[in-house]
């Protein structure tokens, strides 16, 4: 995480600096990167204002002093990174650990605290999903854009977003989760409420049996996926009806 960041600070990244740093890490790290660089932003665990929340009150801050900090540098995540006091136990973290340990306040409390300041901050904009650095080049993808043939495993109503499932082998792996554009969403919400088998919250687990169209720009390594990656710019093409599960791209033919 402290190389992630150090390659930060050198000023806009490119692909030449990349390859630098890529060949300073592990192979774990180097396809995080690559993915953070490329837009695959992990999902945010808080806003910038709760994160700012949380600090303050672990580090017992009144209002009145975050407000004051406020007002000198207004960016909710920076002043959230600099209230923490500097760590003194020297721990070395890596990009991909700190991501998998990212997901709740505790988690995020103790990863910051354990982190140095231009670090702590990457971490943050992480966490709070306002990360919007990009290589000045595409990194390069695993395949050309294509299209794959997906199955419907979830719907989240409210959304409405739906999350689509490869086969591979007896198992069906969950691939991407995208809003609900078609024309025929009211249809497609009808069918998943008929067809709900659980529910997970908001989520209905739903009957595996719709088949959708998926394009892409091309994929990029993600081991913390049970896929093992991000499709790049994935977009909803067309609900097939008429097809059947079997007729479903396997995994593979994607990775």
């Amino acid at each position: 995480m402290i190389r992630f960041a150090t390659f930060l600070a050198q000023g806009t990244p490119t692909p030449e600096a990349f390859a630098a740093y890529a060949a300073q890490v592990g192979t774990q790290d180097a396809s995080t990167a690559q993915a953070l660089l490329s837009g695959q932003r992990p999902k945010r665990i808080a806003a910038p204002q709760t994160l700012l929340d949380w600090v303050a009150e672990a580090t017992h801050t009144p209002p009145f002093l975050v407000d004051a900090c406020l007002k000198v540098a207004p960016d909710k995540a920076e002043v959230a990174a600099l209230l923490l006091p500097l760590p003194t136990d020297g721990t070395r973290l890596t990009l991909t650990a700190t991501l998998s340990d990212l997901t709740d306040r505790a988690a995020y409390l103790q990863l910051a605290s354990a982190l140095p300041l231009p670090a702590r901050q990457i971490l943050n904009r992480l966490a709070s999903g306002t990360f919007r650095t990009k290589l000045t080049g595409q990194p390069e993808s695993s395949q050309s854009p294509g299209t794959c043939l997906a199955i419907l495993t979830l719907i989240d109503p409210s959304g409405p977003e739906a999350t689509f499932a490869l086969p591979h082998g007896n198992a069906l792996v969950p691939l991407t989760r995208l809003k609900l554009t078609l024309p025929e969403t009211p249809a497609i919400l009808a069918w998943a409420k008929a067809h709900t088998t659980d529910r997970f919250g908001p989520l209905r687990q739903v009957t595996p049996a719709q088949v959708f169209e998926l394009a892409y720009d091309g994929t990029t390594p993600n081991t913390r996926r049970k896929s093992g990656v991000d499709l790049v710019s994935p977009r909803l093409i067309a609900w097939h009806p008429s097809l059947t599960p079997d007729r479903a791209t396997p995994l593979d033919a994607v990775k």
